[in-house]
């Protein structure tokens, strides 16, 4: 579970989340990773295992066009200055997040490595929780895709989801009582395979800026029953089974 703000989430805010929502009371996970900064160290699984070997890495588009430069870092935080209340309130997830710097860059990527072969349903909540009127200009999207080395990458051809806000509206209260899908949360699904990377870009519905306030990666594969084992490989993958049902949830 990746908070991209520089707020830690705390007591029920833990739990204030589009997954959380969505999974009901199945689902008890609750440590965020905070992301302020490409490249964190000591990542954790929700439910605060080590993520061995997963990396996170972030950058911005050359100029308008479609690609993510990882190599590009002028992002910022948001602080949502604007936004306080029901799903925002306090140190929400949802309320704080990052965005471009730099109007020229406006679309704002992140890739993540190791994680294991199988289904992904991606949470993602994206809004400019700074700005209280005229929230139509932020429309935000969201693409899922992936890449099978570490590199740059163009969004182009990605599965996407769009969030629609209405114009001069308080993000305080609009589409803010509870995490609706499509009002203030998209999910998107993905399936890799051994070594791919997953790629995910944030873009205004138009050249705006992309804003990333919290991501949840959610295995849906599934684990193989144990006596399956002997069939599809003895020991070996009995040692998978074990390492895939720790990363089983959310990420």
């Amino acid at each position: 579970m990746l908070d991209f703000g520089s707020t830690e989430a705390t007591l029920g805010n833990l739990t204030n989340s589009p997954y959380h929502t969505a999974a009901g009371p199945s689902f008890t996970g609750a440590k965020w990773n905070t992301i302020t900064a490409d490249a964190p160290s000591g990542l954790v699984f929700s439910d605060n295992s080590a993520a061995t070997g997963v990396s996170v890495n972030m950058g911005v588009s050359s100029g308008t066009t479609t690609t993510i430069n990882l190599g590009s870092n002028t992002f910022s935080q948001l602080a949502g200055t604007a936004s306080d209340s029901l799903i925002y309130a306090g140190n929400s997830v949802g309320r704080d997040g990052i965005f471009t710097s730099n109007s020229s860059n406006p679309y704002f990527g992140v890739q993540i490595g190791g994680l294991s072969a199988g289904t992904y349903d991606i949470y993602i909540a994206a809004r400019n929780t700074n700005t209280g009127s005229g929230q139509a200009a932020y429309d935000q999207i969201a693409y899922v895709g992936k890449a099978s080395t570490a590199a740059n990458f163009s969004f182009t051809g990605y599965t996407s989801s769009l969030l629609s806000y209405a114009a001069d509206q308080n993000p305080d209260t609009y589409r803010a009582s509870a995490w609706v899908q499509g009002d203030n949360y998209v999910k998107l699904s993905i399936t890799l395979t051994a070594g791919e990377y997953l790629n995910l870009a944030v873009a205004g519905n138009g050249t705006t800026r992309g804003f990333l306030n919290a991501m949840q990666i959610v295995s849906t594969s599934t684990i193989p029953e144990p006596s399956t084992y002997a069939a599809l490989g003895g020991f070996a993958v009995l040692g998978l089974a074990v390492v895939a049902r720790r990363r089983r949830g959310a990420a």
